[in-house]
């Protein structure tokens, strides 16, 4: 006979399949679900939810606005870093860095070398890859492009570009398809976990942020008032 541990289980295991999740995320069983007036209508959506593997894709259609499409993917946890880096390759020697706590205001640095920026975020990999209160990225901005990149507080990529059959070949190298409809883990009830509660040797967000702010020399004290 099933105990109701592994009943549980086995009602979840259709959404644990669809994606690798990052340790800190957890999908709560239907008990677990605060109550509210569309809970049965929320339910019955997340069971068909489309949270795979796979990107979706939107074209600018403004011509004021100086990218050529967006883009948003879902990749395993255990691949995101790996992916970003990739991305990453799509961006100029030189790049803002755009990091912060989620739902605080991100600080964008000034335009450094890629490559050092890219070398400060990697000590922080399994933070940025897994603290769902940390997001990170790398942007590349004039008049005339826009190119951003970034990992999401909820472990998935954001991109604009211009490169659309390089993006596409990329995705094709991740083995991931383009997905019509695809769906991401924060539109649905979700149960985080602090990073640190799971790994010991893990960093608090808030000193993530401190030391990236001391590697690109990022001063958060107010500034002075200035009285005429």
């Amino acid at each position: 006979m099933m105990h109701e541990p592994c009943l549980k289980h086995a009602r979840l295991c259709y959404l644990y399949s669809m994606l690798e999740l990052p340790i800190t995320v957890r999908i709560p069983s239907d008990e677990e679900i605060d109550y509210r007036p569309d809970i049965d209508e929320i339910l019955f959506k997340r069971r068909k939810a489309k949270i795979v593997e796979g990107y979706d894709l939107t074209l600018n259609e403004n011509p004021r606005l100086p990218y050529r499409f967006q883009a948003t993917v879902n990749i395993g946890n255990s691949r995101l870093w790996d992916l970003f880096q990739a991305l990453a390759a799509t961006l100029p020697d030189k790049v803002s860095c755009v990091y912060g706590l989620y739902e605080e205001d991100n600080v964008t640095t000034p335009l450094l070398q890629k490559q050092f920026v890219l070398n400060e975020l990697e000590k922080y990999r399994d933070e940025l890859t897994q603290e769902c209160q940390l997001e990170a990225g790398l942007l590349f901005q004039t008049k005339d492009i826009l190119i951003e990149l970034g990992i999401s507080e909820s472990k998935y990529i954001r991109y604009w570009g211009a490169e659309l059959e390089r993006f596409k070949l990329l995705m094709k190298s991740f083995r991931l398809p383009f997905v019509e409809g695809l769906e991401f883990i924060d539109e649905y009830p979700k149960i985080v976990t602090p990073l640190r509660e799971l790994v010991r040797t893990a960093k608090a967000p808030e000193t993530v942020i401190y030391y990236l702010d001391q590697a690109f020399h990022i001063d958060r004290r107010a500034p002075d008032p200035f009285f005429d």
